[in-house]
């Protein structure tokens, strides 16, 4: 049987409401409770082992940088003189070049699997979310290496404890494929213990490799952080291509959408799509002089950061602007005053609509020669509410207030 064919002729499904004879069915961990009754089927691994390809899968997994290590990883590997797929919270890049549009950071298996047939890319780079870690929409994908780029407090709405988070994080590591990790080794015998944000990991020791202070200094993207992101990509291309890490180089990286990204010099305008505590520290941190900071956080998800993300802008700060940032179905003002709490020294002021936040942010960055970083949506081209998704750029924003053309405010 010719799977690769059954695919490009729409012959496999996963979804219970679209079979018929003619179609086989692909049984996952997501669909399962709703196939019980379906005898002819396929799972994923069967179907990846069936199909043969050549791609390469890479798996990377972290709180903070994913986005940016899968970029620079997949930037080294066509160095290298091979074909690339990024899959993640930018959609899905082929060699560069921007083919499909964001879904899930890491979507259903069979997208990626399609995405590999329709592609067939050298080497697939896949950002694993912890949602999809416990929901298995990576199974089996038998990877060829995998990255932990940091670990910090996210998803608490989900996962309910670090502990659970951590535990989660740490059972992607358990097998003995390449494995490339931020954090310092603190035991190796018959399992390692890493120690990452303050947690420690046990890990399988085999083909283990932590990365305790970053192997490279001189990038060309801001940040102290981003080294380690970096030097993460580096070491895995090294790896995979049998190189020395002095085979690649950095010069000709062109950046990555929405990360620590200018879009405005006069005055000095910054967006990120950092959105926890530890990642606004991170950003906030390696941008030197005085700031104004525009930010919110997302609506039906973890409370328990949100004034901690206030105290954070409160440490780095000039001002502040709290503001929405995809409340969904919460009250965009409630979650602003949550965050106002974490704020104790510095003035700030709470705008619920974004463009008129970032509107008089821009107003004051002008007069007081201030650098306004804007974090929460980076490259995301929406904002969502609860019963609608409207189509919004903190990019775009900037740039028609900037060049005095009039902004619509909703």
């Amino acid at each position: 049987m010719n799977y690769k064919e059954l695919i490009q002729k729409d012959l496999i499904t996963d979804n219970t409401k679209e079979l018929s004879e003619d179609k086989l069915f692909l049984k996952t961990k997501q669909n399962e409770k709703y196939s019980k009754d379906i005898s002819k089927y396929i799972t994923p691994k069967e179907l990846i082992q069936n199909l043969t390809l050549k791609t390469k899968f890479i798996g990377i997994t972290g709180t903070n940088g994913k986005t940016t290590t899968a970029f620079v990883l997949g930037h080294l590997l066509q160095q290298a003189g091979y074909s690339v797929g990024i899959q993640g919270t930018e959609g899905f890049y082929l060699n560069g070049e921007k083919i499909e549009a964001k879904t899930l950071t890491t979507p259903p298996i069979f997208t990626t699997i399609k995405r590999a047939v329709k592609y067939e890319p050298d080497f697939y780079i896949m950002e694993v979310s912890s949602h999809a870690i416990v929901q298995q929409r990576i199974e089996g994908i038998e990877f060829t290496a995998k990255i932990l780029t940091s670990f910090s407090q996210d998803h608490l709405d989900y996962h309910k404890t670090m502990e659970e988070y951590k535990r989660v994080k740490e059972s992607f590591f358990r097998d003995e494929t390449v494995k490339v990790f931020n954090g310092k080794l603190l035991v190796k015998n018959e399992k390692c213990k890493v120690k990452s944000g303050g947690y420690e990991f046990n890990l399988n020791c085999k083909n283990l490799y932590v990365l305790e202070k970053p192997i490279v200094d001189d990038i060309p993207m801001a940040g102290e952080f981003n080294k380690m992101n970096f030097s993460l990509a580096l070491k895995t291309a090294s790896l995979l291509t049998n190189s020395s890490l002095s085979t690649f180089n950095f010069s000709l990286f062109e950046g990555v959408p929405g990360r620590m990204e200018i879009v405005s010099k006069k005055p000095l305008v910054i967006i990120d799509f950092a959105h926890t505590p530890d990642g606004m520290e991170k950003v906030l941190s390696a941008v030197e002089g005085k700031k104004i900071v525009v930010f919110g956080a997302g609506g039906d998800r973890d409370k328990d950061k949100r004034h901690l993300m206030g105290e954070v802008a409160d440490k780095y700060a000039e001002y502040i602007i709290i503001t929405e940032d995809n409340p969904r179905c919460e009250d965009s003002n409630e979650i602003c005053k949550e965050i106002a709490k974490g704020i104790k020294s510095i003035p700030y002021k709470i705008i619920s609509n974004r463009k008129d936040a970032i509107k008089e942010a821009v107003d004051i960055a002008k007069k007081k020669n201030y650098t306004l970083m804007l974090l929460g949506k980076g490259d995301e081209n929406y904002i969502q509410y609860c019963d609608k998704k409207i189509d919004y750029s903190d990019r775009e924003t900037v740039k028609k207030l900037l060049s005095n053309k009039v902004v619509k405010v909703n």
